[in-house]
């Protein structure tokens, strides 16, 4: 074990101040969420509008990296690693399917009900905000906690398209302007996941080539 004290890792000790403040937060983030999605996916059918069902695509998504990060905490540095991977690429699959359903939307565009789902975005964006708050009090050097804090930052921003899709269409009658803010967020969240995955390889590349020098050795 002396290997280790030789470069000792700043993680590895804050590692242990850290944890259970992160699995609290985690897991209270994680009931909220989750409660929240049911009720935006309801509303987003029963409303028909697109930028509610993609919000609560997203808010699954959400519990589902909280879930992972929550998880990952009881795992080793090298395990986390991979959920942090997993964690980065599901934003990109979320990116490219809010990308497919506004273009699917743009050609065959449909009424929704703008009030409600203003109603809807709004909770979307204080339980969003609580969320967010809460996970800035966690520790932001864990990738996993890093990812699950920008999968709640870009469902914010995709509470925020949704009001102003919303409005848009109330007060101006501009249908359009669900299926561009939806296309715009996709990028945000793609570049996001980009990130995420890009760090948790570069650990992993990090951490084989860490092994295989220690075996030189």
């Amino acid at each position: 074990m002396s290997s280790h004290h030789s470069h000792p890792h700043h993680h590895e000790y804050d590692h242990h101040h850290h944890a259970p403040n992160n699995k609290a937060i985690l897991a209270v983030s994680f009931a909220i969420i989750s409660a929240f999605m049911v009720v935006e996916f309801l509303g987003g059918w029963y409303f028909k509008s697109l930028a509610l069902l993609a919000d609560a695509a997203h808010m699954a998504n959400d519990s589902f990296s909280l879930l992972l990060a929550l998880l990952a905490l009881f795992l080793s540095r090298n395990k986390q690693r991979w959920f942090a991977l997993l964690n980065g690429t599901s934003l990109l699959f979320v990116a490219v399917y809010i990308l497919y359903e506004a273009i699917r939307r743009w050609h065959n565009p449909l009424e929704m009900m703008a009030l409600p789902m203003i109603g809807v975005a709004t909770l979307g964006l204080f339980v969003n905000i609580l969320v967010a708050w809460l996970m800035m009090k966690g520790d932001q050097e864990n990738l996993n906690m890093k990812a699950a804090y920008l999968h709640v930052l870009a469902d914010m921003f995709g509470s925020m398209v949704a009001i102003v899709a919303g409005l848009s269409a109330w007060l101006l009658g501009w249908m359009w302007v669900d299926v561009v803010a939806s296309a715009i967020l996709s990028v945000f969240i793609f570049k996001s996941g980009w990130g995420i995955a890009q760090r948790a390889l570069a650990q992993l590349r990090g951490n084989d080539m860490a092994t295989e020098h220690s075996h030189h050795h």
